[in-house]
């Protein structure tokens, strides 16, 4: 037996393996050291939330052993025309860029990006915030903004980013393989504020990021020899949870309806002429709304930024509409009281925004004043109470009792937005994380085999003569009540199968 001190520790007396066997103990005894202390700190809420992370790590340790299977033939099809692409918009944005400035540019470099927009282009700088300090930005927002609104910044916009994307796409492609052609990733299932993974390449820096694979590049990513994959995802997840949460009765009913988006479109806009027929009324609301976005658009993806506190200036910049189509959205979505002379105003800068309707739609408070009755005003309260509750304790606790305190300024409208985020992104996560754990406890021995995690779905496989009798019983694994505001949420998931990562059909019965 070797007996050594981290004090003065000489290890010139040792040989190589003595010296990793040393070095193994010392870190055991650091972890050891490290324990008895947070041990002593743990409550019964924060011992619950360890004790569910230690066990999520067999899976997430399995997951990043396993890797997945790569269909070289196919990477080699996708990356062909992809650096044909490549190579055409770089010469393209040569000649663009030669017009303007007399040199060729690098995309890849902000300071001729900035050059070239801010200088020769002689276009307004977009300005980013990153921690309290102020940037000249040329990132993705930036080049979207400039596209939009100015149109001789447009083909350099459009190009670089278009190159990007490429770019991004080749370098995922690239990925270094292991020795024996799988692509891996190591999962940190503790490396978030709300408790959802992260991945990041693999220990042995191989790999990349598996959970922000596009669709497109999946197909390269197949199951093994006499397997199918299985993808098994949770539907309308966030949606359903913020229903729950803010205990909105026509939210509710809404999410667990045939189809979430359509149903809130009817909700928000009710004098639409809806014939309560799915397919008739799915047309209705697949109607154009503003620009190149449909009603049910609108609702699909102003409804999720909106649930989550984002204010119609942030919420227009985000999907691309005007402020004032986002400030009557929000106002047929929460309900709130407005002038009329506003409206009025707003009818002027904009004569198709329908403002109108919301006239007609408002019950006058008083001489110019207008109260509109929103669709789910509960969703307003449940902002409210995370408010009140964020300044009076600092923290907040989830249904599935993970707790987060938070230390930026309570009051702050960016820690509002992050607070209403965490409990239902959180509660979600951990509801997927446990059914991921319990696919993998129970369903192990059976030939299930969990291959990824990717946000509110996992991906396996298994035997391809077992599929029919596996599923459902994934399925049984994912569907995992929980009470929230004393009444029973579950959220419905299904599960897809086929041959590749992206070819998969919805498997029934």
């Amino acid at each position: 037996m070797i007996k050594v001190s981290n004090n003065n520790l000489d290890l010139k007396p040792y040989n190589d393996e003595q010296i990793n066997w040393i070095y193994c103990a010392l870190d055991c005894t650091l972890t050891q050291e490290i324990w008895s202390k947070i041990s002593e700190e743990l409550d019964e809420t924060t011992k619950g939330t360890y004790e569910f992370e230690l066990k999520s790590l067999k899976p997430a340790m399995a997951m990043t052993l396993r890797g997945l299977k790569v269909d070289e033939d196919k990477v080699k099809a996708i990356k062909k025309p992809l650096k044909e692409k490549r190579l055409r918009l770089e010469r393209m944005l040569h000649l663009f860029s030669q017009a303007v400035s007399g040199k060729d540019l690098n995309h890849n470099s902000p300071v001729q990006l900035k050059k070239l927009l801010y200088e020769d282009l002689n276009l307004p700088p977009v300005v980013s915030y990153a921690k309290g300090k102020q940037k000249i930005s040329t990132n993705r927002d930036a080049l979207e903004s400039l596209s939009d609104s100015y149109p001789r910044a447009r083909p350099f916009c459009r190009t670089i980013l278009a190159l990007r994307d490429i770019d991004k796409n080749l370098g995922v492609l690239a990925s270094k393989r292991d020795p024996d052609g799988r692509i891996r990733c190591s999962y940190n299932v503790a490396g978030t504020e709300t408790g959802r993974w992260s991945s990041r390449e693999s220990p042995w820096r191989t790999g990349t990021n598996l959970q922000n694979i596009t669709k497109d590049l999946r197909e390269v990513f197949i199951p093994d020899t006499g397997k199918q994959m299985f993808y098994a995802d949770l539907e309308q997840a966030e949606s359903r949870a913020v229903a729950y949460l803010a205990a909105d009765e026509n939210y509710i009913s809404v999410c667990e309806s045939t189809d979430l988006h359509t149903e809130v479109v009817k909700m928000v806009w009710p004098n639409m002429g809806w014939t309560n027929d799915p397919k008739q009324d799915r047309a209705i609301a697949d109607r154009n709304y503003y620009l190149h976005h449909s009603y049910r658009d609108i609702c699909k993806r102003a409804g999720h930024g909106t649930n989550y506190g984002v204010s119609p200036h942030s919420l227009a910049r985000q999907i691309k509409i005007k402020v004032s189509q986002a400030t009557r959205f929000q106002l047929l979505y929460f309900g709130g009281v407005i002038s009329s002379v506003s409206l009025e105003r707003w009818h002027k800068q904009d004569p198709m925004g329908g403002y109108q309707e919301l006239l007609d739609m408002g019950e006058k408070i008083g001489k110019d004043t207008l109260k509109i009755k929103g669709a789910f005003p509960g969703i307003r309260v449940w902002h409210n109470t995370i408010q009140q509750e964020l300044i009076e304790k600092g923290s907040l606790t989830t249904p599935m009792g993970r707790r987060r305190h938070f230390w930026d300024r309570l009051k702050d409208a960016s820690t509002l937005r992050a607070a209403i985020a965490f409990v239902p992104q959180s509660t979600i996560g951990d509801l997927l994380n446990l059914g991921l754990c319990r696919v993998y406890d129970e369903l192990q021995e059976a030939g299930v085999e969990i291959l990824g995690q990717v946000h509110d779905a996992i991906l396996g496989q298994c035997d391809k003569d077992k599929v029919n009798d596996l599923m459902p019983q994934v399925l049984d694994r994912m569907h995992n009540p929980l009470m929230v505001n004393g009444r029973k949420m579950l959220i419905p998931s299904s599960v897809e199968v086929g041959d590749n990562w992206k070819d998969l059909k919805t498997w029934t019965i």
